[in-house]
């Protein structure tokens, strides 16, 4: 059983505490800023700079993982976040000058060695589990990064409340936890693999290519990929508005954490609902319901900042957003075949993936210069105006079990 390998649950439990401490500092980063210098618009730069390691550092990490010993990588990513937040936690109890810049330059170490270690955990997983049991592991894999979000962004918010470093000393414990477990690992488990050569490298960059290509010839996927990316950019804007709200209005910074933890119980509510709705609707309808849901969530936001109306909506976003994860996931499994599956995903990241950092920044300038009252009521608006031309453009096909697929072409 799973449950009886050690190596993986070693593996396992140091990353998942690490995760907490990360999930926790990526809303200390931009409370600490916010607390000191009053400025969404650092706030925003900073949510970008942990951010945009996600996209431009997964391909470089996914070479770098298959060529290198993985336990080495793992431990060289947890030693540069664990600098990284030390480096906060100095500068932030010394009351150093220049906080600003390191807040900026912590977060992009902070993020990238976030990238790092969770590609090459993948391949870690493989190399200490066996073929029986990968499925299973895979699972426990998948169910970190939902927990991670969930503690970490509880967890963070109350220890912020208690010192503005707290979040960032227990970040610098859960790194080292995670160092510990994979030292007592033997090394000789994560041999490096061939070097890919720079043929191979390069015929990467043009199946990545031919992926966008592909996904941009079939309508749905354009238009869902599209308003996905869209959409993310939006929500990162009501992050950091839920964040300047509660710094202004003086709010407990739990409760913050406790507002942005509510999408991880909406996503795992989310989950156990997608399964069902994704068999009864088309895949048209059901992503332009969401799409109207998500409209309405906004609009409840808009009306009220509520601590209450704010957990109740963003645990709605979260749902929605584990149910269009689903869908869409399953609907390009069903439109494309095996062999271009993975260009595909690859090629949707690149834009649902890449319009995180974007969001941040736009909603820092966004929130100072209208403030929160009417950046929620933009926000609305920009999300009614999706939801429109979704409705335009995604007319939902009957519901059968020849329409469904032929709905993805369409």
């Amino acid at each position: 059983m799973i449950l009886q390998n050690r190596r993986f649950l070693a593996l396992w439990s140091g990353n998942a505490l690490s995760l907490v401490g990360t999930a926790g500092v990526r809303i200390a980063y931009p409370l600490l800023a916010l607390a000191l210098f009053d400025s969404p618009e650092l706030a925003g730069w900073i949510a970008f700079a942990a951010t945009i390691p996600t996209l431009i550092l997964q391909v470089p990490a996914g070479l770098i993982a298959d060529t290198v010993n993985r336990r080495l990588l793992m431990l060289v990513a947890q030693a540069v976040g664990l600098a990284a937040t030390v480096c906060v936690l100095l500068a932030s109890a010394l009351d150093l000058r220049g906080l600003a810049v390191i807040l900026i330059v912590a977060a992009v170490l902070e993020g990238s060695a976030f990238v790092v270690f969770g590609i090459a955990e993948v391949g870690a997983v493989r190399d200490v589990v066996d073929e029986r049991e990968r499925t299973v592991a895979f699972s426990f894999l998948e169910a970190e990064q939902p927990i991670g979000n969930l503690a970490g962004r509880a967890v963070g918010g109350a220890l912020f409340d208690l010192s503005r470093w707290a979040p960032f000393l227990f970040n610098a414990f859960s790194y080292v936890f995670c160092l510990l477990t994979l030292a007592a690992m033997p090394k000789h488990l994560f041999d490096p693999r061939p070097v890919p050569s720079a043929e191979s490298v390069a015929r990467f960059w043009r199946r990545m290519g031919e992926g966008l290509v592909w996904m941009w010839q079939i309508p749905y996927l354009r238009i869902t990929t599209i308003v996905t990316g869209f959409t993310n950019i939006l929500f990162q804007c009501v992050i950091l508005m839920v964040l300047v709200v509660g710094t202004r209005e003086g709010r407990p910074a739990w409760t913050v954490g406790a507002i942005l933890a509510a999408a991880g119980v909406g996503g795992i509510l989310g989950s156990f609902a997608a399964p069902r709705l994704e068999r009864r609707f088309s895949p048209r309808a059901l992503f332009l319901g969401c799409v109207w849901v998500w409209t309405v969530m906004l609009a409840l936001i808009a009306v009220s900042t509520h601590t209450v109306v704010l957990v109740a909506a963003w645990a709605g976003v979260g749902a929605v957003g584990t149910v269009v994860a689903v869908t869409l996931t399953v609907t390009r499994a069903r439109a494309v075949p095996d062999s271009a599956l993975g260009r595909i995903v690859s090629a949707a990241s690149v834009i649902t993936d890449g319009a995180v950092p974007i969001g941040a920044v736009l909603g820092g300038y966004l929130l100072a210069a209208a403030g929160p009252e009417t950046t929620a009521w933009v926000l609305l608006a920009a999300m009614l105006l999706a939801a429109l031309v979704c409705t335009r453009l995604l007319r939902p096909a009957p519901v059968d079990s020849a329409s469904r697929l032929s709905a993805a072409h369409e």
